[in-house]
């Protein structure tokens, strides 16, 4: 489908619970204007270490910053888990009438990332590890365009390539955001296990850039998106939604949390 499409990134654990009208919104959306959807792994991809009898390895940098251990076999454990994740939105969508196609966006070169050699705390010590995963700095825009080009929807795992590796794991939520604004998509949609980004205990239904930077409730997952939804809005996005409800609520503004510049 040619035209600007809607991006919504979605969790690998919200992707698995998602009710059916969930699915019922996400074609129609799909079919008028058309869907990229990236999706997260990491629940899904705890769980399936575990049950193989390995412990995920989350480190810190010596800057400060965690990151899940991400090596060659890291890597296959997430495109395992991720073919389970694409399969299932693409057998939802297609059974809906919409018509879908699933990409690795390393495979397909159409994302590029950063990774910094640095040292990482191990057992107490600051020491040098070749931890395959860094942010997301380019779009091939053009790449994306031909894999939308004959689909309603594309749904991609975001996974880069990197000077001197062909893949490494990056943020989803950064991915997504990148893609959108590559896209010259006004809007950008963050679908939760949450209703909406909580302030004094409530749900704070619109926010602007500074507000967000400040939101002192936001930890964890949610401020991921919320980051990525302000370094966004710098290079063009109109607005991000998030919350737990169908795409065409999130969009409509009758649900989640609007961030805008």
């Amino acid at each position: 489908m040619t035209g600007v499409p809607v991006v919504a990134k979605v969790g690998g654990s919200v992707l698995e619970a998602l009710p059916p009208p969930w699915w019922d919104d996400a074609a129609a959306v799909a079919r008028g204007r058309g869907l990229v959807l990236v999706h997260g792994w990491s629940a899904p991809l705890r769980a399936a270490q575990l049950a193989a009898g390995r412990q995920p390895l989350v480190l810190t940098s010596q800057h400060g910053r965690r990151s899940r251990f991400t090596d060659a076999e890291v890597l296959g454990d997430i495109r395992r888990t991720s073919a389970g994740l694409t399969a299932l939105a693409a057998r939802e969508m297609s059974a809906r009438g919409a018509t879908v196609a699933m990409v690795d966006a390393a495979a397909a070169r159409i994302l590029t990332a950063e990774v910094r050699p640095q040292r990482w705390w191990v057992d107490g010590e600051l020491r040098r590890l070749e931890n395959l995963v860094g942010p997301v700095r380019a779009v091939d825009a053009v790449a994306l365009a031909r894999w939308r080009r004959a689909v309603d929807a594309l749904v991609v795992t975001p996974l880069a390539v990197a000077p001197g590796h062909p893949a490494v794991n990056t943020d989803a939520d950064r991915a997504a955001a990148w893609i959108a604004t590559a896209l010259g998509a006004p809007e950008l949609v963050f679908v939760t296990d949450v209703p909406g980004v909580l302030i004094d205990g409530a749900v704070r239904r619109r926010l602007r850039a500074g507000e967000a930077d400040a939101a002192a409730e936001a930890s964890g997952g949610m401020r991921k998106k919320l980051d990525a939804a302000t370094a966004a809005l710098g290079r063009g996005l109109t607005r991000a939604v998030i919350g737990r409800a169908p795409i065409g609520e999130l969009l409509a503004g009758r649900a989640g949390t609007e961030v805008v510049a």
